[in-house]
């Protein structure tokens, strides 16, 4: 799945209820927006996520999650932005200042600001913002945008999230590279992570390894996959939701 973000989408024509709008012509956007005007914009990030897991894990699992949320609900997705700030670089108590892109608060504000004043351009009537970082303020920043939109345009819905605000603690919280983000992982781009390399004869730590959260040598593709299926269930229900109020 990991590739998606890189080759052509093979649904894209005009029967197709969803598609990656990048790799769309004009037609075929059309024809998906008129009947679902829905967009999927993943917000991710560039940012170190220890010794076990890619770079660009927020953004792998934002895109991923948008695209699975078309699949089943129609609409499109629109490249993943990975812009993000309050990254683990800036951590206090930490040090890990490589492998992380960082941008100010102000940036995530105005580029967020940006971004959804373009999809209302383009016509869209529900905007769905999945954050794969959950730092903070990053995350409450694109909240609040959205926030402002929803009472600027009453007749659209701009809803921001992370993917565990819709799911049971015992399942997901907000974590670090820890069994919750790895096993998420796994299960879209198992390729890119690597256990072995997590040490062995000590207590996996936040300051050593870059890890908050539950041990993530406990991760597997199966728990992730069960992550990834009531994630579908309850945001498809908030989507239909919204799509009988607003489409």
């Amino acid at each position: 799945m990991l590739n998606d973000m890189n080759i052509v989408n093979d649904t894209t024509n005009t029967a197709s209820t969803w598609g990656l709008y990048d790799q769309m012509r004009p037609q075929e956007i059309e024809a998906i927006q008129k009947k679902t005007p829905i967009a999927y914009l993943p917000w991710g990030a560039i940012e170190y996520h220890g010794s076990h897991n890619p770079t660009g894990l927020d953004s792998i699992k934002a895109f991923s999650m948008c695209k699975d949320l078309a699949e089943k609900n129609g609409g499109l997705v629109f490249p993943v932005v990975s812009l993000a700030a309050n990254l683990i670089k800036s951590y206090p108590g930490v040090n890990f200042p490589q492998h992380s892109i960082e941008f100010s608060e102000k940036l995530i504000r105005l580029a967020c600001k940006e971004y959804l004043e373009q999809l209302v351009m383009q016509g869209f009537k529900i905007i769905v913002l999945l954050s794969g970082h959950a730092g903070e303020p990053h995350l409450t920043i694109l909240k609040s945008v959205a926030e402002e939109f929803n009472n600027k345009y009453p007749d659209r819905r701009f809803w921001v999230l992370a993917e565990f605000d819709i799911l049971p603690d015992d399942l997901l919280v907000a974590n670090h590279s820890a069994i919750g983000e790895t096993s998420l992982q796994l299960y879209y781009a198992p390729k890119t992570v690597d256990l072995e390399t997590l040490p062995k004869d000590r207590l996996i730590t936040l300051e050593l390894d870059a890890v908050s959260g539950e041990n993530p040598r406990l991760a597997s593709k199966a728990l992730g996959e069960k992550i990834v299926k009531l994630f579908l269930i309850n945001a498809s229900s908030v989507i239909e939701e919204l799509k009988q109020k607003y489409l």
